[in-house]
């Protein structure tokens, strides 16, 4: 069973960067935005879309905005949408997976779709 959060860093349709966090909770977009903001000077949109199967977001920097999202296939994801977005992804991703290895945050895993 999964003990502690990790993400992983990948290319997605949209040709740009995704930060994809996997088998966690919807809880995690709030400790997210959180660390986003806190940490790294983001500034938290001001609506999210809710449905039924999928939380999406946006966060901003400098300019640049990044999609924070959560669906219940995956987990939560920051996604980029341009090459500023691509680069800004790259700046904050091992931050977030360092600080989101940590044991506190085991509390939001989703251990439905662990083996």
């Amino acid at each position: 069973m999964m003990s502690q959060i990790s993400g992983e860093t990948v290319e997605v349709a949209n040709g740009h960067l995704s930060f994809e966090i996997y088998d966690v909770s919807a809880n995690m977009l709030s400790v997210i935005t959180d660390l986003l903001v806190d940490a790294h000077g983001f500034t938290a949109g001001d609506e999210s879309v809710i449905g039924l199967d999928e939380v999406v977001t946006e966060l901003s920097k400098g300019g640049v905005k990044l999609g924070l999202g959560w669906d219940n296939w995956t987990g939560a994801y920051l996604m980029a949408f341009c090459k500023d977005g691509d680069k800004l992804l790259g700046e904050v991703s091992q931050s977030l997976s360092d600080e989101l290895a940590k044991p506190e945050y085991s509390r939001y895993i989703d251990h439905r779709g662990v083996a």
